[in-house]
């Protein structure tokens, strides 16, 4: 196989064994159609490239016959392009804050053990907060007592009402400053779960 090159440099002789690999790099495309761009090139790649060196190491007398029963080694693609480009999928999801691919992330990387467990509970605690805080920006505008408020003990709390004894935090800048401060913390802890879970998934 050192002749007639085809798309991304795989060499391929015979006409009919080009038509064979043609037509699945076609299937594989196709199915690959939901994932970005650049995703879906690696994934192709790689399949291609194991395709060729198992057909280059197949004993079959005529090139197609090597390439056909590389195919078949491969096994059927659904079997094994679905529930990978479901989790890509998910993924992405995950990253751009998708509340139900949220949950379902937080859902697999808890089956997965103890301390993929407390993780999940960690971040669990971080987003309840995260949530707390914006909404608590969001009625500070029509309720300026809602915000966080400061003791001369050194204690705190984030209250949605004056708090006797307490000197409140920022009273004119609170919306602005929990606003950026949840949208951030919101947009980390989704890099965290999607990482957590592509770590699961390894």
């Amino acid at each position: 196989m050192n002749s007639n090159l085809i798309n991304d440099g795989f060499s391929i002789n015979s006409e009919i064994a080009r038509k064979v690999w043609n037509n699945f790099e076609r299937e594989l495309a196709h199915k690959l159609k939901p994932l970005p761009e650049e995703d879906a090139k690696d994934i192709r790649l790689e399949i291609l490239s194991h395709l060729y060196d198992s057909a280059s190491n197949d004993h079959a007398k005529t090139e197609e016959l090597r390439f056909i029963n590389a195919i078949e080694r491969l096994g059927d693609p659904d079997n094994y392009l679905t529930p990978l480009i479901a989790d890509i999928l998910l993924l992405q999801k995950t990253k751009k804050g998708y509340p139900l691919a949220i949950l379902e992330s937080f859902l697999i990387a808890a089956s997965r053990g103890l301390i993929h467990m407390l993780a999940i509970m960690v971040l669990g605690f971080a987003y309840f907060h995260t949530m707390m805080i914006f909404v608590m920006a969001i009625m500070h505008i029509p309720n300026p007592d809602v915000g966080l408020w400061l003791y001369d003990t050194g204690g705190y709390a984030l209250s949605f009402e004056a708090q006797p004894g307490g000197v409140q935090w920022q009273p004119k800048w609170f919306t602005l400053i929990a606003l950026f401060a949840s949208v951030g913390s919101y947009w980390l802890l989704n890099k965290i779960l999607s990482l957590l879970i592509s770590k699961t998934k390894s």
